[in-house]
C-alpha cells in the first residue's frame, strides 16, 4: 500500500516520499470502499505538527474538474493583483453636433465576467449626459481582446447548451445566460416553454410531460438543439411531479446577444441609433477614438469568490483568457492555459510538471492534474492566507458549494473544513484543509473518477458521498 503515516511534521508538500513510513489501517479500510470500478487518489499532509500522512495515487493524472479553478484563481491573483478591475469603455470616432454624435461609435469589451445590463446602461447615461441623444454611425463591437473558439475542447457537446457551458467570450452579459422554464401545470400532455419578454432569444418547445415510470421505461430525456443565432428548440419529455422547470440557456451567438441588448437599452434611454450595431472584425490604421464613457468591473478579489465559492466556470474562463491577452498579447484558451502554467512557476515557485491543461474551469475531460500538483498550489496558499484565492475558499456547511455537501453538512466536519470541490463527468474531488479532532490543520487532496452512473444515480451519489464522508472524518478522527 502507498499509504503511510510519518511520525514527524512535514511542513511544506515534497513530492519524496517519507522514509519513515508505516501503514495506516483506518484509512486503508476507508478506501477499499470506494465506489465500484473508480480510481482514487488521496494526499493527506500535516500542517502544523501533526502526525498523519497519506499518499495513495498521488501522481496519477485524473480529471481535476472544477478543483482545476485553484490553478487559474491562484495564478489570476498572482498575475494581475487582487485590486485589478476589467474597462468596458464607450468611444467615439467623429463628433458631437446638437445632439447629435456625427461619426461611430465602439464598445470596447475587456472580457469582464461580471458586466451586466445595469452597467451597460450607465455607459448610455454617461453618454446622454455629453447631451447626444442620436448617434448618426454605426455601433461597433470590439471584442478582439479574447480570439480563438468561446467553448474549449474537451467540453461535452451535450452540455453546450446550459449555463454551466456559457461561451468564454468578451462579448459578456448577464453571464451569457438566459432564464426560461416549462410548466407542467397545463391541459394536455406539453409542458409550456416561458422566456422573459426582454431576453433576445427564440425558443419553441415540443416537450412531452410523463410520469417518472414513464420516462425511466422509454429513457426519454429532455433534449435542445441550437441555433442559427440564438434559437433554441426542445424536445423529448420530463415528468409532471414538479410545476415548473427551471432552465438556463447558454447563449449561442454572443456578438448578437450582446448587439440586442444595447439596441433595447438604447431604445429604452430614448437614444436612436441610424446605422447597426455589428461586430467589429478589423480596425484601419490611423483611426482616432476618444473616451466618452466607461463603467468597471468589480475588484478581482470579488471575482475569485464566484470562481471558487460558486465555482462559476464564465468567471474562471474569461480570467484564464485575460492571462493569455495580457501576458502574451493572444486571449485564448490554448495560450492562458500556458500562461497559469508559466504564472505559477515564475511568481510561486511551483513547476507542476506534467499536466493538460484545455481551459481555466476545469470542465473539459481533457484536463488531467494529479493530487500532488493541486497540493502543491494548496501548499502555497496555506502559506499566504492572506491572498484572495485563500479567503474565498468556502467552508462546508456554511457557504458557497460546500454548504449543503451532502457528505460535508454535518458535525464534526461541518465547519472544520476548507476546500474547493469539483465534480464532472464521473469525477468527484475534493481539495483543500481539514481542522481534525485533535486541532491540528491537515492538507488533504481526494480525487475520485470513473464514478458510473448506474441504473440508479441517486444511489451511486449516495455512495460516493457515503464514501467521501467516511475517508474525512477517518482523517478528522485520527489526525
Amino acid at each position: 500500500m502507498l499509504l503511510r503515516v510519518l511520525c514527524f511534521s512535514l511542513l511544506f508538500f515534497s513530492a519524496v516520499a517519507p522514509l519513515r513510513a508505516a501503514t495506516n489501517p483506518e484509512l486503508d479500510a476507508a478506501l477499499a470502499q470506494s465506489p465500484k470500478g473508480t480510481q482514487v487518489a488521496l494526499l493527506v499532509q500535516p500542517l502544523d505538527g501533526g502526525v498523519l500522512q497519506a499518499e495513495y495515487n498521488t501522481n496519477l493524472l485524473l480529471p481535476p474538474a472544477s478543483t482545476q479553478k485553484l490553478l487559474t484563481a491562484l495564478a489570476s491573483e498572482l498575475q494581475l493583483g487582487a485590486d485589478y478591475r476589467f474597462k468596458t469603455t464607450l468611444l467615439g470616432q467623429g463628433q458631437a453636433q446638437n445632439g447629435n454624435w456625427r461619426g461611430d461609435l465602439k464598445l470596447l469589451l475587456s472580457g469582464a465576467p461580471d458586466l451586466s445590463r445595469a452597467q451597460l446602461g450607465e455607459l448610455l447615461d454617461q453618454l446622454k449626459a455629453r447631451g447626444i441623444t442620436r448617434i448618426d454611425g454605426d455601433l461597433l463591437l470590439d471584442g478582439r481582446v479574447f480570439s480563438g473558439y468561446e467553448r474549449a475542447r474537451g467540453w461535452p457537446w451535450d452540455n453546450l447548451g446550459v449555463c454551466y457551458s456559457a461561451p468564454a467570450s468578451a462579448f459578456t452579459i448577464e453571464h451569457n445566460c438566459v432564464a426560461a422554464s416549462l410548466d407542467t401545470k397545463v391541459n394536455g400532455n406539453k409542458a409550456r416553454l416561458f422566456v422573459p419578454e426582454h431576453q433576445p432569444v427564440a425558443a419553441a418547445a415540443d416537450v412531452e410531460m410523463v410520469t417518472a415510470s414513464e420516462k425511466r421505461e422509454s429513457l426519454c430525456d429532455l433534449r435542445m438543439e441550437r441555433g442559427p443565432g440564438n434559437r433554441y428548440q426542445l424536445s423529448g419529455c420530463i415528468t409532471k411531479e414538479q410545476r415548473r422547470w427551471p432552465l438556463n440557456l447558454a447563449v449561442n451567438d454572443t456578438a448578437a446577444y450582446l448587439g440586442d441588448i444595447l439596441q433595447q437599452e438604447l431604445h429604452q434611454r430614448g437614444i436612436v441609433l441610424t446605422g447597426k450595431t455589428r461586430r467589429l472584425e478589423q480596425s484601419a490604421s490611423g483611426e482616432h477614438w476618444q473616451t466618452l464613457a466607461q463603467v468597471s468591473s468589480a475588484p478581482l478579489s470579488s471575482l475569485l469568490e464566484e470562481v471558487l465559492q460558486h465555482s462559476d466556470n464564465l468567471y474562471a474562463d474569461n480570467l484564464l483568457k485575460t492571462l493569455g491577452a495580457q501576458r502574451s498579447g493572444i486571449g485564448s484558451f490554448e495560450v492562458g492555459a500556458r500562461e497559469v502554467i508559466q504564472v505559477l512557476r515564475e511568481q510561486a515557485g511551483l513547476d507542476l510538471g506534467v499536466t493538460t491543461l484545455k481551459d481555466g474551469s476545469g470542465l473539459s475531460r481533457d484536463n488531467q492534474l494529479s493530487a500532488q500538483q493541486l497540493a502543491a498550489v494548496l501548499s502555497f496558499l496555506n502559506r499566504n492566507p492572506q491572498m484572495a484565492a485563500y479567503q474565498a475558499l468556502p467552508v462546508a456547511g456554511q457557504n458557497g458549494t460546500l454548504k449543503y455537501r451532502r457528505s460535508l453538512r454535518e458535525a464534526p466536519l461541518s465547519g472544520t473544513i476548507r476546500a474547493k470541490s469539483g465534480t464532472v463527468n464521473g469525477s468527484s474531488n475534493l481539495a483543500g484543509f481539514l481542522q481534525a479532532a485533535s486541532g491540528k490543520r491537515y492538507l488533504f487532496v481526494l480525487m475520485v473518477s470513473g464514478i458510473a452512473r448506474g441504473d440508479d444515480p441517486a444511489e451511486m451519489r449516495r455512495a460516493r458521498a457515503e464514501f467521501e464522508r467516511n475517508l474525512l472524518l477517518t482523517i478528522h478522527n485520527r489526525g
